[in-house]
């Protein structure tokens, strides 16, 4: 099914993008999507009206997932903590258009997320590829190589780069590149967001006022990304530049990488109202500490 767009207006670029896209005709696919950012997402945009696969090399692990998502009774583990509907029965999870998949199921959808860590993103993408070459597919890029997750090994222990001095220095050039499909359209986002603040009923209480979700790329995946992203309750800022400024805006533990008076200042410093693990209220790591407390007694 292709997203139905009604209208036009202009990227910051100077490009003209598609604008108001509707997201209830969207299929989406989050690319080994059980992960923690994966599971809050698809809960939030299946609540959206999404079509959301959850698709994982192993289609039970995603299915345990999405029956719990759909009993309306939410999803707890580990760090993943998708709490449950706060309304009587029946849920409004009941009506969700939620699959669980395997990965190779991605290559169906309209969108596809890759949720995976990065190290491991590009072997998981690359035997779909053919099947997606070609077809316009839109790809949302969420992996960050400069996490802790993502830094490879030498053979004798050391940390090597998580990307080729070679190679574009950003996930989603690195992806776009190695894909090399000129039909197809890209973005990064949510790259800073601390996934506990993405409930399925919309923002954690606990985001106050800084709702901004960073995003950039090929207008086309911008303009659908910008739906996705307010259909949830969270506010689009659009970087300019399309992919090839994607270097600029990544980011580590540490905040940003480029370093400066002109580096782009880091979530919770900016003047953007971007959502960040330290500018939503503090009281979100007590939550997650009588979350997991509370597991014990269930």
């Amino acid at each position: 099914m292709r997203a139905h767009i009604r209208s036009t207006s202009m990227h910051p670029s100077g490009n003209h993008i598609d604008a108001e896209v509707d997201v209830r005709t969207l299929s989406v696919a989050l690319l080994s999507g059980t992960g923690r950012m994966g599971v809050h997402l698809s809960a939030a945009w299946a609540h959206a009206g999404m079509d959301v696969r959850v698709c994982s090399r192993r289609k039970e692990k995603a299915q345990q997932i999405v029956d719990a998502l759909l009993s309306g009774q939410g999803y707890s583990t580990g760090q993943i903590m998708v709490p449950p509907h706060p309304c009587d029965r029946p849920a409004p999870s009941a009506s969700w258009r939620l699959q669980a998949g395997r990965v190779e199921e991605a290559a169906d959808a309209d969108v596809i997320v890759l949720a995976s860590p990065f190290h491991v993103m590009w072997r998981t993408l690359e035997p779909l590829a053919p099947r997606m070459r070609g077809k316009g597919k839109i790809f949302i890029d969420l992996t960050n190589p400069w996490l802790n997750t993502s830094a490879p090994k030498g053979p004798r222990g050391q940390t090597l780069p998580p990307i080729p001095k070679a190679e574009p220095q950003a996930s989603v050039l690195f992806h776009k590149t190695r894909f090399n499909d000129p039909t197809s359209s890209w973005c990064h986002a949510y790259r800073h967001v601390f996934w506990m603040l993405i409930h399925p009923t919309g923002p954690n209480p606990r985001c106050g006022e800084r709702l901004g979700v960073e995003l950039l790329g090929d207008p086309r995946a911008v303009a659908v990304c910008t739906a996705m992203i307010k259909a949830h309750g969270f506010k689009p800022v659009i970087r300019p530049g399309g992919c090839e400024v994607a270097p600029r805006y990544e980011i580590s533990m540490l905040g940003r990488r480029e370093k400066g008076p002109d580096a782009p200042p880091a979530a919770g410093s900016d003047p953007d109202g971007l959502i960040g693990p330290f500018s939503a209220s503090p009281l979100i790591a007590v939550d997650a500490l009588l979350e997991k407390a509370a597991r014990h007694f269930r």
